[in-house]
């Protein structure tokens, strides 16, 4: 089994998605009608979502969206705040800000200053800058991240520094400018944001380094195995590691999970509200070569003391490896969390397993909303799956024929992406080409 400092290392180099996650895009419904204004602010012409067949908690009539003219990207949610933020691309490509929507209707709250993270466009990369969000005591931040090659020019290379520019979410107005800026030596625009304490989280192959963006101080850089950093780098991926590499004992083995010798291996699939959720085999463990149903054990850890607060038994399960887009994902309050095929209610210390059985196919969750409706695939061998809702408080679940499923579910709205168009095509729309649209709870 691969160890954490390895997971590191990779971890080091992907972008955390705080927010939607461009690698499970559902192709978004496009809109018929509406323009953005000439100065990209919403109003009475907000361009009007595509009606679409959305899950039925939502309003497929009632949705907003965003063109691709409008060069806004990333859409990334403030939990607290009821806001989209979007990345605002300039179209010298060497300046970016920040706008802030309304979930609910799309109306601009605020939007930023031309922000440019170096007045030699040589050194900056356009599709190296990142729209992230952390949060802290309630509070969501917007932080611009840009890759920089210092004195990069024809013969030189350069020396990597991150700049980031942070923006408090409940700013108003035009021109917001940030309320700090900071630089981290050697570092590019890749970060893991926490969801908690208001931190980035920086990292090569060598060394860690943390921001809190709330004041603008950095931590020492520590050693990327350092395991005081270690699960929060994980946080944003899914990565197999020995759970006793990051805390000691056998104390964070769960009930039920199997133990050899005191030291046993765990997986974690993500770091969310202050737990690790971590995938054990189970004691009664029924493994062969033959491919046999398995048992196992999914639990949620303290993120900082380790000790298990909370274990699911998951048993007869025949499907469960988990990939990169079984991602944990929280729901806005933080109540909820949903990862692979597993449900949480971190309030009620309860949680579902929703592993393919003998008798029951496996589903795939893609998020869940502060009403803890979670949502997801259920598999079809060789489909695409079948969409279906999840009611975590009784764990009864519905079948959801004909919707489309979101990209993410946040607070009262379903957010679809959808891939812009190549703007060299003749046959490019892009004032009518939504990237973005947003529907309502009814």
């Amino acid at each position: 089994m691969k160890k954490l400092q390895s997971v590191v290392l990779a971890a080091a180099v992907m972008v955390a998605l705080g927010a939607c996650d461009s690698s499970r895009k559902e192709s978004a419904p496009q809109p018929k009608d509406g323009m953005p204004s000439a100065t990209g602010q919403t109003g009475p012409s907000t361009p009007k979502a595509e009606q679409a067949q959305v899950p039925p908690a939502f309003d497929g009539s009632k949705g907003w969206a965003v063109m691709q003219a409008e060069r806004l990207t990333q859409p990334t949610v403030a939990p607290h705040s009821q806001l989209v933020l979007l990345l605002k691309s300039y179209e010298d490509g060497a300046a970016f800000g920040v706008e802030a929507r309304d979930a609910s209707t799309g109306a601009v709250r605020w939007s930023s200053a031309p922000w440019k993270p170096s007045e030699r466009t040589a050194e900056v990369q356009a599709d190296d800058v990142k729209l992230y969000v952390t949060s802290k005591d309630g509070k969501d931040y917007a932080v611009l991240v840009a890759a920089v090659q210092e004195g990069k020019d024809a013969i030189s290379r350069g020396n990597a520094i991150a700049k980031a520019s942070v923006f408090p979410a409940d700013s108003s107005g035009k021109n917001v400018a940030p309320a700090r800026q900071v630089s981290v030596p050697g570092m590019g625009s890749g970060a893991h944001p926490h969801d908690a304490n208001g931190t980035l989280a920086f990292g090569n192959d060598k060394e860690v380094t943390i921001v809190d963006v709330t004041t603008g101080v950095l931590s020492s850089p520590q050693d990327s195995r350092s395991r005081d950093y270690r699960l929060r780098i994980n946080g944003s991926m899914n990565g197999t590691f020995q759970m006793t590499d990051a805390w000691p004992g056998q104390a964070i083995v769960p009930a039920g999970a199997r133990e050899s010798s005191g030291i046993e291996s765990g997986t974690s699939h993500g770091v969310r509200g202050g737990y690790v959720v971590a995938q054990w085999p189970s004691k009664d463990e029924a493994y062969s070569g033959l491919g046999l149903p398995m048992n196992h054990v999914w639990a949620l850890h303290d993120e900082s003391r380790g000790n298990p607060v909370y274990a699911l038994p998951c048993n007869g399960v025949n499907e469960s490896a988990v990939g990169s887009a079984n991602r944990a994902v929280l729901s806005d309050n933080g109540r909820y969390l949903v990862t692979a095929y597993t449900a949480f209610d971190l309030q009620a210390k309860k949680g579902y397993c929703f592993g393919g059985t003998q008798d029951t196919a496996r589903v795939d969750f893609m998020g869940v909303d502060n009403a803890g409706t979670a949502y997801g695939k259920a598999r079809t061998p060789g489909g695409t799956g079948i969409p279906v809702s999840v009611d975590i408080a009784t764990g009864s679940h519905a079948e959801l024929s004909g919707v489309t499923l979101p990209t993410r579910v946040s607070g009262d709205v379903a957010l679809y992406v959808s891939t812009p168009q190549n703007e060299k095509d003749p046959a490019a729309d892009l004032a009518h080409h939504a990237v973005l649209s947003v529907y309502p709870k009814r």
